[in-house]
């Protein structure tokens, strides 16, 4: 009698045969499974070159020229159109104000949300987001490295949150609560300028969990110091390098369960060096670099820009002086060029370093 091999039979008898045979070794390394609604945040604190007092434009095309510049000097070629059209891809939520002036200078903020300043909102990142609607920051510069990197796109943005003060110190002045020293530096009062810092990042934090999000913090990038240059004193290690420490602590501390393995050391610190040239003088200028640099060197995810006119591995970033040239609109801040190349600084060491995914 003739037998007939059923496709069950088949099987049946291969899983026989294979009894014998050891069953392939597990894996021993653990899959990590991407969570997909992550978002990378880059936040953005200090003085006024971080917030932004350099023209875009004022009608001599400051920005457009300086990126003509940098291209005809072999940088790669620069879609200048897109600081003026908006980068979905980036989104940009900014405050800011000088914080000694009269009455309240809160309420002259420079804000995205103009109905409810501390409250935030997310929009293109595009000129005008710097002091007022004339000025730009290093955020040009620093969205330039990401999009062209493409490290976001529009379903999934970078977000960046700007919260910086023109001419803000951890000195106080005449008095003003208006400083960001933290507590501990303070007889346990804390500086206004960190007080409304931390609460307007929790903010927009909550605007990118709103809008379906988890947000992490890859990294803070740091520009002030030039209204504490003023001495060596209070340049020094006894007081910059204190409040400074201290600072840095309390933002990693605050932000922990939005940081990297939710460890609030591994957002990164992005400093960068005050201007050391000649167009206008800080007494305390060489010491307080010198205090950036040694907090630098104090941690692997601590790093620092070298924006040196006179050293030969500087970046010889140039501010206006006296003659207010090449867009800077008074002369502490740096020209419209050297501006954008101070944010591509900042873009280059998170892509260099692999702070955020690419």
């Amino acid at each position: 009698m003739k037998k007939t091999l059923t496709l069950s039979t088949l099987l049946l008898a291969l899983a026989l045969a294979g009894c014998d045979k050891p069953a392939p070794a597990a894996s021993s390394v653990p899959v990590v499974e991407e969570d997909p609604l992550k978002v990378q945040v880059i936040v953005m604190s200090g003085q006024s070159n971080m917030e932004g007092s350099t023209y875009y434009d004022n009608g001599q095309g400051w920005l457009r020229k300086a990126c003509e510049e940098l291209v005809e000097e072999g940088h790669d070629p620069i879609d200048a159109d897109i600081f003026f059209d908006g980068m979905p891809d980036i989104q940009c939520s900014y405050r800011g104000y000088y914080p000694y002036g009269g009455g309240d200078p809160a309420a002259n903020a420079h804000a995205s949300n103009t109905a409810d300043k501390m409250a935030g909102k997310f929009l293109n990142l595009k000129v005008g987001m710097g002091q007022k609607d004339v000025a730009m920051g290093p955020e040009i510069g620093l969205g330039n490295v990401l999009h062209t990197n493409e490290i976001g796109t529009e379903e999934k943005p970078v977000y960046l949150i700007k919260s910086a003060f023109s001419g803000s110190s951890f000195k106080i002045q005449n008095g003003s609560k208006k400083h960001w020293k933290v507590a501990d530096d303070n007889n346990g009062e804390e500086g206004e300028l960190w007080t409304e810092t931390k609460q307007f990042v929790h903010n927009n934090l909550k605007l990118i969990e709103d809008a379906g999000f988890h947000p992490e913090i890859k990294a803070w990038l740091w520009h002030q110091g030039e209204s504490d240059s003023d001495n060596n004193e209070m340049a020094g290690e006894e007081q910059y390098g204190v409040y400074m420490r201290h600072l840095l602590g309390e933002f990693r501390e605050e932000f922990a369960d939005y940081a990297p393995e939710e460890d609030g050391d591994n957002i990164a610190f992005v400093d960068c060096t005050i201007y050391d040239g000649t167009r206008i003088t800080y007494t305390g200028v060489d010491t307080l670099n010198a205090t950036k640099k040694a907090i630098a060197e104090e941690s692997e995810n601590n790093y620092i820009i070298n924006a040196s006119t006179k050293d030969n591995e500087g970046l010889g970033l140039e501010i206006g002086g006296d003659q207010n040239l090449g867009g800077c609109y008074d002369r502490f801040h740096y020209v419209t060029k050297d501006l954008f190349r101070l944010g591509e600084a900042y873009g280059n060491i998170l892509i260099d370093n692999d702070i955020i995914e690419h």
